[in-house]
């Protein structure tokens, strides 16, 4: 046993210099059903000794899906803060219609380091989606089944849902959808009055209808029904101990028993229902907790709440249902700390399914006061308390509540940045167009891969380019922050003045920011993404952004992240593909003929470009060769791809394609950094030819 963890940990060591060796060094696509001409030499498929995935769970409220990572050992996952890591990659898939249907919802990750901690680390990834199905209240509920694949080091690669892993695993939960609530809902529950069948205008409602919200469901019937309606409406279901244990819980809580109306206490059994709330023991038939973590880069606690049954919730999807609190509670090596509490929605839901619902609880917190200087990890243990129906109260870690569960673990908390004196107030912008600041030069290029597994190289910036960033060491009183922007052409920044959508931990939707007429809006340190804002360049060339944060009482300038720098192109490349052989453009040639031609790509900041024919299936894989290039259809920066471009030429042999009109293509990509998100301006050129 110790030689095979020797070596394992040697394989792990050497892991992608084998894979660029062979990619299916470790046998790991051959198992995933992947096409592969390359032999396994050592079988490690959905190892969990280092790693494992633990849980999946969503927010309704805010469309948060997330992911838990268990990291099991002191060592393996390369070095320390100051001599590099690796990286645990989680992939997001959703089958909204649970037919085996996979939509890829993105990838996120994070750096794993070998820290030499002896307890189990709890890690959470999440992404924002937004959800490709959703229903009106009294349509059902919407329940997908999602899938997480967990990588190390190695990307999961994207509309492959069933890939394995070498390191890592795959996981899958149930989730829920938040119903809409606009004005398609109106218009569907009004047609039916007129005898109107809904379904047959559904597709013209959803492209013509505005998107005009409505109020959310009157909250009936559970908050306006007594304990005697609401018994003859659960009866069978659910029992008194459940449905009117948080009203007596209230009571007691509040050490007041007027609350618990007199007329109820012969309608339910009240001394058995206060025997129940008061006895020191969680009840986890209807909601258990688990999967406490922490996303350390957002500095956000999470926790899966799994709902169970069916009933038992206080109302349907149309009404307000109840929530599941969460207390928080961390351990720095002094004792509990309180955190806070958050809470998520649920619901009566008739279609539950067996293995239950998964739903997020999730709380953003301030570790700056607990962060060692750069390099130095710590640690602390989390508490989670789960509560149905009645916020636990705070500072009480050891609270029992009637329906409920408690869970702890251990997180990791990552170290300040270079730069950061502990105790010192500092705006730290973390990334600049979803690129770390750090992998951004002064020449305002990105060269790196980010947490969604982006990666740039000399990249410079267009579009929405978003800005995150925290004041570290905030002080108690309020802050307030701008964006200034220099554009080339300008000798000073200006401030920015558009609205900043934000999500708030513990609050659904968005609220918006409304800067004034200098640019200053509230700082919120609890800002789920730690989101200050976005530009959009109208210029090319280096740009220059600075935040900076004043006292918001006195307007005394605080602190301020300095000038950092980012290159903006607009432009996407030239290309260019013709037919030099035989009739040229829109030429006839027969099959089994040569067809030669050039093609080229020019731009400042070339990233690649691939020839191909269309329609590829009458084409049956024929595709155009670069010539002296060995075979291939494309290049990539920085091979023949640096400086401006380049030229050439290319030649298809028709032999085995089946007569038909085609195009031959060219499709040029650039370097840049899209709206935060994707690499590459896009441009094609076509040429037609029939093939008799």
């Amino acid at each position: 046993m110790a030689t095979q963890k020797k070596e394992t940990a040697q394989h792990r060591e050497q892991f992608q210099h084998l894979i660029l060796q062979n990619p299916n060094y470790f046998g790991n696509l051959t198992e995933a059903g992947v096409k592969t001409a390359q032999k396994a030499v050592l079988s490690i498929v959905g190892n969990t000794t280092y790693e494992d995935l633990k849980c999946i769970s969503y927010h309704p409220e805010t469309a948060k899906l997330e992911a838990t990572v268990q990291l099991k050992q002191t060592s393996g996952y390369g070095g320390t803060y100051c001599t590099g890591g690796t990286r645990e990659y989680v992939r997001f898939y959703v089958d909204y219609d649970r037919n085996g249907t996979w939509v890829d919802e993105g990838l996120v990750s994070f750096d794993s380091y070998s820290l030499g901690f002896t307890e189990d680390l709890c890690y959470s990834v999440n992404v924002f989606i937004n959800p490709k199905k959703r229903k009106c209240c009294k349509s059902g509920a919407v329940l997908p089944r999602v899938r997480a694949i967990l990588s190390w080091n190695a990307a999961p690669p994207a509309n492959q849902p069933n890939w394995l892993p070498v390191w890592g695993t795959r996981k899958e939960a149930n989730i829920q959808i938040e119903p809409r609530h606009d004005i398609f809902c109106l218009i569907t529950d009004f047609l039916p009055k007129f005898e109107i069948d809904p379904s047959k205008f559904e597709k013209l409602i959803e492209e013509v209808g505005p998107k005009i919200p409505i109020p959310e469901p009157d909250p009936a019937p559970f908050q306006e029904l007594s304990l005697l309606e609401v018994k003859q409406l659960y009866k069978g279901k659910v029992e008194e101990n459940r449905f009117a244990a948080p009203t007596v819980q209230k009571a007691l809580m509040a050490n007041n028993l007027s609350i618990f109306e007199q007329s109820a206490v012969s309608v339910v059994n009240f001394p058995a229902i206060a025997d129940f709330v008061l006895k020191t023991k969680f009840n986890t038939s209807f909601e258990e907790v688990t999967c406490v973590s922490l996303n350390k880069d957002a500095s956000i606690l999470n926790a899966t709440v799994v709902v169970k049954k069916a009933n038992g919730y206080s109302g349907t999807l149309c009404q307000s249902g109840s929530r599941e609190y969460v207390a928080f509670y961390m351990d720095f090596g002094t004792g509990w700390h309180y955190m806070g509490n958050s809470s998520v929605e649920v619901h009566d839901i008739a279609n539950m399914p067996a293995d239950g619902l998964h739903y997020n609880v999730f709380r953003k917190v301030n570790l700056n006061a607990h962060q060692k200087e750069w390099c130095k990890a710590g640690k602390a243990k989390v508490r989670a308390i789960l509560s149905w129906n009645v916020a636990p109260p705070p500072f009480q870690p050891d609270y029992i509540a009637p329906w409920g569960d408690r869970e702890d673990s251990y997180v990791e908390i990552k170290p300040l940045p270079k730069d950061v004196t502990p105790g010192l107030t500092k705006l730290s912008l973390d990334t600049l167009g979803s690129m770390p600041v750090e992998l951004i030069n002064v020449a305002g290029y990105a060269t790196g891969e980010n947490f969604v597994g982006m990666k740039a190289q000399d990249s410079p910036f267009d579009g929405v380019t978003r800005f995150n960033g925290v004041v570290l060491f905030a002080p108690i009183f309020p802050l307030k922050y701008r964006i200034l922007i220099q554009e080339p052409d300008s000798a000073i920044p200006n401030p920015q003045v558009n609205n900043v959508k934000i999500r708030r931990s513990g609050i659904p939707g968005e609220i918006t920011l409304v800067p004034d007429s200098d640019g200053w809006m509230t700082y919120y340190n609890d800002s789920v993404e730690d989101f200050l804002g976005s530009y959009s360049p109208s210029k090319e060339g280096r740009h220059y952004v600075t935040i900076e944060v004043k006292n918001a009482l006195t307007n005394v300038q605080y602190t301020s992240s300095g000038a950092v720098p980012f290159m903006v192109d607009k432009t996407a490349p030239v290309v260019d593909i013709e037919i030099t052989s035989g009739g040229g453009n829109c030429g006839k040639f027969t099959v089994g003929d040569t067809i030669q031609g050039t093609f080229s790509l020019t731009d400042a900041h070339p990233h690649s470009l691939s020839l191909s024919v269309t329609p590829g299936d009458e084409a049956n894989g024929a595709r155009p060769t670069i010539d002296g290039s060995g075979g291939f259809s494309g290049l990539s920066y920085p091979l023949t791809l640096s400086g401006t471009g380049t030229s050439g030429t290319w030649t298809l042999e028709t032999k085995g394609m089946n007569p038909c009109g085609y195009n031959v293509r060219i499709d040029g990509y650039d370097r840049t950094i899209i709206n935060s998100s994707s690499i590459g301006h896009h441009a094609p050129d076509i040429e037609g030819f029939c093939l008799d």
